[in-house]
């Protein structure tokens, strides 16, 4: 399997720095190549939430590619690739797939996703969201994509942030296609 991961400059990069490291780890063997596109907003943010988010921290197990970089295999519908994982998604990104109008590889490669029939899964973080934030998922769902809004649980009984951003990857890898065991999901042991 081959996936691409956008992280753009909305809040919580926790979440994307939890999620890469899990993904990282190659879950059950399913990954083959794996590629990490960081928007420029993404580093200001890190710095804004006081975050030591680095995508070169990735770079032992990710391919990373510049969001400039529109010669990149992954901006290519003939490039095959299984899908994509935006995590955050900022509203300006999930705005740029409703309307195809991008203007960087996480817009390009999220709309090769939606033109070739490929997994496009969004993780947006906003709060609350706008009528006109609501309608662009609405259409993107529409166009099928999964939108996956960072909610957590609480049956888990979460100790830490940790926890939370643990379980809600865990739960993102299953819209993947890969179940991770684990001793805090319902019925599991």
């Amino acid at each position: 399997m081959k996936w691409v991961v956008g992280v753009t400059g909305a809040s919580g990069l926790q979440l994307a720095h939890t999620f890469l490291q899990i993904l990282g780890k190659n879950p059950g063997g399913s990954f083959g190549r794996l590629f990490l596109v960081v928007s420029k907003n993404a580093g200001k943010v890190a710095a804004a939430e006081g975050s030591d988010f680095n995508p070169a921290d990735y770079a032992g197990r990710f391919e990373l590619i510049s969001p400039d970089d529109f010669a990149a295999p992954i901006a290519s519908g003939s490039f095959g690739f299984d899908g994509m994982v935006v995590i955050p998604a900022s509203m300006s990104t999930v705005g740029a797939l409703a309307s195809g109008f991008g203007t960087n590889l996480i817009h390009r490669c999220g709309d090769v996703c939606m033109k070739e029939g490929r997994r496009l899964i969004l993780v947006p973080r906003e709060t609350p969201f706008s009528l006109i934030h609501l309608e662009n998922m609405t259409k993107l769902k529409q166009a099928g994509v999964d939108i996956m809004p960072f909610v957590p649980s609480f049956y888990n009984k979460p100790a830490s942030i940790d926890d939370v951003t643990r379980f809600f990857a865990l739960r993102l890898l299953d819209v993947m296609g890969v179940h991770q065991p684990d001793k805090n999901r319902w019925g599991d042991e």
